[in-house]
């Protein structure tokens, strides 16, 4: 399997970002979740730059099915004031591609894909170095990528999509507790999706993370960090209120990280996340997923 390595965030003052958990074989990810624990300063703006390369499989017989996806994204995170954080990403598939029950591609696809919009409020910090916050997080995903492709002679797919043709909200709370070297953070959050204009629904979700970093070298440059993650999800509903049986269930990650600030202002930050605990309904395939991200902050 071929994997990439995709780009997280993180400004040296500030705390670490939560690398995105792969969801359902549509492709969203709980992105926002990168508000929680990871902000610039006030009145600065970052700009990140990530590609994600994705493979999963689902299904039974002449069921089964599987997607390879590359997607880069766009984040743009804006602090007007000190406690609260704007956030833009713009998702574009450099390629998604559909294989069959026999292993076969019978769908490619490229473009963009669902742009969301989030924000984070601080509602405490104590210390100067942050030692205590809390933040409150929020994300809406609009349906701005394509979501009416079909194959030849066939209805449209789901599976296919660059976008889910629904509006879909994400909503949590984080903790980071910070006593240099050492940060340690916890991350909480929710998705709720809502039907497409064909009636189908994928399936709500929730989210944890427990991690820790610590930060090396005189110059603490280099940050390293260890996650726990878990994920619960629903079953996708179709518009006859059915249920698709090979979607949602548990799944939990072993997540590590390292990062390096190649200057004050520009850090390179890679992420290894392995699905190790799985409790899935149906037949469902995971597989490790690698990030790679570079990220820059301009003073305002």
């Amino acid at each position: 399997m071929r994997v990439r390595v995709v780009v997280f965030v993180a400004a040296l003052a500030v705390v670490l970002a939560l690398p995105a958990l792969a969801c359902s074989i549509c492709g969203c990810d709980p992105a926002a979740g990168t508000l929680g624990l990871d902000r610039p300063s006030a009145s600065s703006l970052r700009l990140a730059i990530e590609d994600r390369y994705l493979a999963k499989e689902s299904g039974t017989g002449g069921e089964a099915e599987s997607e390879r996806e590359d997607r880069l994204l766009l984040r743009a995170q804006y602090s007007p004031l000190r406690p609260l954080v704007l956030q833009v990403e713009v998702p574009y598939f450099i390629f998604k591609n559909h294989l069959n029950s026999a292993g076969v591609r019978d769908d490619s696809a490229t473009g963009l894909g669902d742009v969301t919009f989030g924000a984070r409020y601080e509602l405490l910090r104590v210390g100067l170095d942050a030692r205590h916050v809390v933040a409150l997080t929020g994300t809406v995903k609009a349906p701005t990528g394509p979501n009416a492709r079909h194959l030849p002679n066939e209805e449209p797919d789901e599976h296919i999509q660059l976008g889910t043709g629904s509006w879909d909200g994400l909503a949590g709370i984080s903790y980071l507790y910070g006593f240099q070297p050492f940060t340690l953070y916890a991350n909480a959050s929710t998705r709720l999706n809502t039907a497409n204009g064909r009636g189908f629904r994928y399936g709500h979700a929730v989210f944890g993370t427990l991690g820790g970093r610590r930060a090396f070298l005189d110059s603490r440059r280099l940050l390293v960090s260890l996650e726990a993650q878990a994920r619960y999800a629903g079953k996708d509903h179709f518009a006859d209120g059915s249920t698709d049986p090979d979607t949602g269930g548990f799944i939990g990650y072993a997540s590590g990280s390292v990062g390096y600030a190649l200057t004050s202002d520009l850090l390179l930050r890679a992420v290894a996340q392995v699905p190790v605990i799985k409790d899935l309904n149906g037949v469902q395939g995971e597989h490790p997923v690698l990030y790679l991200n570079l990220a820059y902050d301009f003073g305002m």
